[in-house]
């Protein structure tokens, strides 16, 4: 599959002493004997490396020391940054950089995709460890950012050092069943709702007080982050989409040889192999795994060492320890928790630790201290070396052969034949099983796919690695190329995909400023509106739908004027669409009025910005988190809508409509009835000698007109935007089944 050039490296020129890289030789090959075999020859391994030029000398800038996880052929690794215990009361696990801004978190969420395929071996290893999902529950938290820096070249040879760059490992297995899949899983909105009514209600520690409006909410970023990671393998986009394998075996294993073997052949074309519209030419690479506390050293090094003959860079040894490591232990670390599980894999996390929880023990598994560093260094060592580097190669030859040739003027005459003539067409057959019934020739309406080796799906794999590596240029400009493509093949699914992420690339591009005569608000808000419309109407897919609309909001928020309302706009119309419940609701007003409070005004003066209309936004938010029972998160934006009709113009402009302040007194007071400050309030500011009955008294009477009014205002909907109750969005089951914080049940109005 893998071509034997895969692991050959040229020199690089550019200078890179001022960021940490790896200090990589290559070691010279020795002919293979079969004397120093531990088994038979490896002759008949899947694929057999030329010998490569000798690296150019790469001075590392670390001063961390060697780490015992270090393959012994002289490279070095980063020594393991220390992982802060995870908390259930944090949700997200620990913060991977310094920044907490959406802009951060929607990036690191379209990262590689690292699969997994262990020997059973393995597995059994790290279910020792106290881990029931093996190798991958393992090595997966490490994911979330690889230490060090990581240097990334673009399509234009510019090379770019970041520190927030990260991976994601999944099972192989699980990744081609889901792949394959025809059946419809559950709606990952449904999971999303689920998930949050537990945090909402009883899982969430607000002791660190609700952020202000110029910060993201902690549980919009929950919400955001699990609605990214819940996206399965699809064929419209490659981003789930391995990059890499590795296929683990351990020192332990009784025929290395063979099992190696054997799990090449399930990626290729075994249990394990990937559904025909994926790519099956991904790198691979080859890990064997050394138990520190049951093996022999010097085995598993002269094992190893045939294995770098054949597979050269692509090999790690990872020492790691079987023994159980608990708390009690000197150098133990718990093992942290992934910052991208998907809605149903928390919500089972949740119920496998329920008792735990309750007892206040920790639900995560200690490891030692030196597995931390191996596998940091393992991780940094594949990403660093094999996975970048792989990526780069694949930009480069499908830039090269395919998307130059479309950009020319032969590529776009093409591209006008083929779509009024049909000349140009691929004449390429397709298998058995696909119809060509698309107007390219290429694209299996029945199916909804195109196979993994046609111009389109290259095309694609070129837009999302180019995206994956922070080449946002070079994604938009393909992305655009695919969209013409899509819509004349019809492909629904695939040209919403392109749209959505031709618009994301574009806003994340920072070189396309706001002024810039490329940056045309009327574009984005057309990509948007086509990529909406098909996922939620053409494709019944209103979890794409909802992501791309979220996705457009955080970025065009930050490109502040015309842009912020447009993402104010975007965040409304998912209510319109019906693509958030009842917890969803209330997350994006909070950005509804965020992005309105941040609209600028023209010049040094006021006008022009909507702080009146975000301190309405804020005041249904707060009536939307006094329904969900939760007054203090009400209170915080009743304060901030105080705040936003200070800075309006006319800030006493709210008296001028008597309903809404009655309205507003009265939500007030049931805040701080909610919150037991009702009692303190006074008009004197005290409470004097008899005064207290009076107030009991005077506070009952509120009580009971503000449960009245709280009765019809569910049945008939909010006061403030004046919709039926056919309209207001249903509460969801979860929370139906919860008693009411307003109500007892001995009350009866009717």
């Amino acid at each position: 599959m893998n071509s034997p050039s895969d692991g050959d490296y040229p020199e690089k020129s550019e200078n890179l002493s001022s960021v940490p890289i790896l200090d990589v030789r290559r070691p010279t090959p020795t002919p293979s004997t079969t004397d120093e075999s531990p088994e038979t020859s490896t002759t008949s391994l899947p694929i057999h490396t030329l010998n490569s030029p000798t690296l150019g000398s790469r001075t590392s800038t670390l001063s961390s020391i060697i780490s015992r996880s270090n393959s012994p052929n002289g490279r070095l690794s980063a020594s393991a940054s220390r992982f802060g215990k995870s908390s259930l009361s944090s949700p997200l696990g620990n913060s991977v950089d310094g920044s907490d801004d959406s802009r951060s978190l929607i990036v690191r969420a379209f990262s590689p995709t690292v699969a997994i395929c262990a020997a059973k071996e393995v597995d059994e290893l790290a279910v020792q460890k106290g881990l029931k999902r093996g190798f991958t529950e393992l090595i997966r938290p490490f994911g979330n950012k690889v230490s060090g820096k990581v240097v990334v070249r673009d399509s234009t040879g510019a090379s770019r050092a970041w520190e927030d760059f990260g991976v994601h490992f999944v099972d192989l297995g699980e990744l081609a069943g889901d792949g394959a899949s025809t059946t419809n899983s559950a709606n990952p909105l449904e999971n999303l709702e689920e998930l949050m009514e537990y945090f909402i209600g009883d899982g969430w520690d607000d002791s660190d007080g609700v952020p202000s409006r110029s910060e993201i909410s902690p549980l919009y970023k929950l919400f955001l982050t699990r609605l990214l990671s819940s996206q399965d393998m699809s064929p419209h986009e490659t981003f789930r989409h391995p990059v890499g394998a590795v296929i683990a075996i351990s020192s332990s294993t009784q025929q290395p040889i063979e099992t190696l073997r054997t799990l090449y052949q399930q990626t290729a074309q075994g249990s394990r192999a990937l559904p025909l519209y994926a790519n099956p030419e991904y790198l691979r690479y080859y890990v064997l795994v050394h138990d520190e506390d049951k093996d022999d050293f010097s085995k598993s090094s002269a094992l190893f060492d045939q294995m770098k003959r054949h597979f050269g860079l692509h090999c790690h040894l990872l020492r790691l320890r079987s023994a159980p490591c608990t708390k009690s232990d000197d150098d133990s670390e718990e093992l942290p928790t992934s910052e991208w599980l998907s809605a149903s894999e928390q919500i089972t996390f949740i119920h496998d630790t329920v008792d735990l929880i309750d007892l206040n023990v920790s639900a995560s598994p200690y490891i030692f201290s030196s597995d931390v560093s191996a596998i940091s260094g393992f991780i940094r060592e594949l990403v660093a070396q094999s996975i970048v580097y792989h990526m780069e190669q694949r930009i480069a030859l499908w830039n090269d052969q395919i998307a130059s040739r479309r950009r020319g003027i032969s590529g776009r005459f093409m591209s006008l034949s083929k779509r009024w003539t049909g000349i140009g067409s691929s004449s390429r057959q397709s298998s058995p099983g696909l119809n060509t019934s698309g107007a390219s020739g290429n694209y299996d309406s029945l199916q909804g796919v195109y196979r993994y080796d046609t111009p389109e799906s290259l095309l694609r794999k070129l837009a999302d690695y180019a995206f994956m590596l922070r080449d946002y240029k070079l994604a938009a400009s393909t992305y655009e190329l695919l969209r013409t493509d899509y819509a004349n093949d019809k492909a629904w699914k695939h040209l919403a995909g392109a749209n959505e992420m031709c618009c994301i690339s574009t806003l994340l591009n920072p070189l396309i400023g706001t002024g810039s005569t490329k940056f045309k608000i009327e574009n984005f808000d057309q990509m948007l509106e086509i990529a909406t419309y098909s996922y939620a109407t053409r494709c019944s897919n209103p979890s794409l739908a909802l992501r791309s609309i979220l996705l457009g909001v955080e970025l065009l928020k930050v490109r502040g004027r015309t842009a912020t309302e447009l993402a104010a706009k975007w965040a409304i119309r998912s209510f319109e669409l019906g693509l958030v419940g009842s917890i969803g609701r209330v997350l994006v007003s909070e950005r509804v009025t965020s992005c309105f409070a941040d609209r600028i005004g023209v010049g040094n003066t006021s006008w022009g910005t909507r702080k009146r209309k975000a301190a309405l936004w804020s005041i249904m938010t707060a009536d939307e988190w006094m329904k969900l029972g939760r007054a203090e998160f009400a209170s915080e934006r009743l304060e901030e809508a105080q705040e936003l009709y200070g800075e309006a113009k006319n800030s006493d402009a709210i008296q001028d409509y008597g309903a809404l302040a009655e309205y507003l007194t009265q939500l007030r007071l049931a805040v701080r009835m909610k919150l037991g400050q009702a009692r303190r309030r006074t008009l004197s500011g005290a409470v004097g000698p008899g005064e207290d009955e009076v107030e009991d008294e005077t506070i009952e009477q509120m009580a009971t007109l503000e449960k009245l009014d709280s009765k019809v205002h569910r049945r008939t909907g909010s006061l403030m935007t004046g919709v039926s109750g056919a309209d207001v969005v249903p509460l969801s089951p979860v929370r139906m089944t919860r008693p009411d914080p307003l109500f007892r049940e001995d009350d009866d109005f009717e």
